[in-house]
């Protein structure tokens, strides 16, 4: 297996004893998260958007190398895959020694603080809130998400740091910080600022925390990370209001050529918000409750064969995701470059 040749490379090794099914429970892992895994002899791989991991083993022990264009990059890949590791094998993550281009410093460095500048609602149940930060400059054609770490209430913040192994070790009780993940809906590089918008739902932490917060409120922001703009030129796009924000980014970042279909599900069709998009897409608002269910539309909407350039979309509740993943990938075979599917929640 050859290492793939990137400017900023990382390797970590774990000595026996091995899980025996080690790689199959890695692989299963990760292709749970709908990643194309590739697999090896002794190992596996794994490419990305911004960079890539192999992990075999190497007589009585595990090695894992990375690669990306940036240390952060690598850092990124590397907590995103010890977060795999620690649900296939628990405890391996902790006997990883580690060696390369590793992040250095205090704080990790897809970490920044920022400042709440601006609150505004956009519609019943969604908030525009404008963050300033010393740079977004990362934010301009980088993932779509990132996470916003806000500090317990009446607490003062205690932010994420690096362990003696580069690892990101997030604050416990009383200081745990709340992560959740978030579209970015503009950003302005030149001015430092970065907005979002927060869907409002009875019951959630961060809505609580977002009808309570006021300017100059200091957070923390984690990313860009995941959720790349998908390809094809044919794109089915589904998803209730949790994924309104990605759909619309999704939408403005289409080229003009593209063609396809935009099923969006909603409690209160007055969260319907405009959608610029391409004129060869056509967009149908569902109520729910009302008529077809979400799942029903998208399972009936046309799709084209194997073959063409095509890609299906779809966030919303983790039943409906399991349901649409069984019809996209075992009905219909769209293999996993040709489709997202993810649960942005659990009912």
């Amino acid at each position: 297996m050859q290492t793939m040749m990137l400017s900023a490379n990382a390797t970590g090794t774990a000595p026996a004893p091995l899980p025996a099914s080690l790689i199959d429970d890695l692989a299963a892992e990760i292709a749970e998260h709908g990643y194309r895994v590739e697999r090896h002899v002794a190992g596996l791989s794994l490419t990305l958007p911004i960079g890539r991991i192999e992990a075999e083993l190497c007589g009585s022990a595990f090695e894992v190398r990375i690669g990306a264009g940036q240390v952060v990059q690598v850092h990124e890949i590397r907590e995103a895959f010890l977060h795999f590791l620690d649900h296939a094998a628990p405890g391996m993550a902790g006997r990883m020694a580690w060696r390369g281009d590793l992040p250095e410093g205090d704080l990790p460095p897809n970490f920044r603080v920022a400042t709440i500048v601006a609150k505004r609602p956009v519609s019943p149940h969604f908030l525009r809130l404008t963050l300033a930060a010393d740079d977004v400059s990362d934010f301009v054609g980088g993932g779509m998400h990132f996470r916003l770490t806000i500090p317990p209430k009446g607490r003062p913040p205690v932010w994420p740091r690096l362990d003696s192994a580069g690892r990101t070790v997030w604050p416990k009780e009383p200081d745990v910080l709340h992560r959740p993940a978030y579209t970015v809906v503009d950003v302005d590089p030149a001015q430092g600022r970065l907005s979002f918008d927060l869907f409002l739902h009875e019951g959630g932490l961060a809505t609580q925390w977002a009808r309570e917060v006021e300017t100059n409120a200091v957070v923390g922001v984690v990313g860009p990370g995941g959720g790349m703009p998908p390809p094809g030129d044919f794109l089915l796009l589904a998803g209730d209001e949790t994924a309104l924000p990605a759909i619309r980014r999704i939408l403005e970042l289409s080229k003009p050529d593209r063609r396809g279909h935009v099923f969006i599900e909603l409690g209160d069709p007055a969260d319907r918000v405009a959608l610029p998009m391409p004129s060869g897409m056509t967009v149908e608002w569902l109520t729910r409750g009302r008529g077809p269910s979400l799942l029903e539309t998208v399972i009936a909407a046309p799709f084209p064969p194997a073959g063409a350039s095509r890609f299906v979309w779809i966030a919303a509740e983790r039943q409906l995701i399991r349901s649409a993943r069984q019809h996209f990938r075992e009905t219909l075979n769209v293999p996993l470059d040709e489709g997202y599917l993810s649960a942005y929640w659990t009912a």
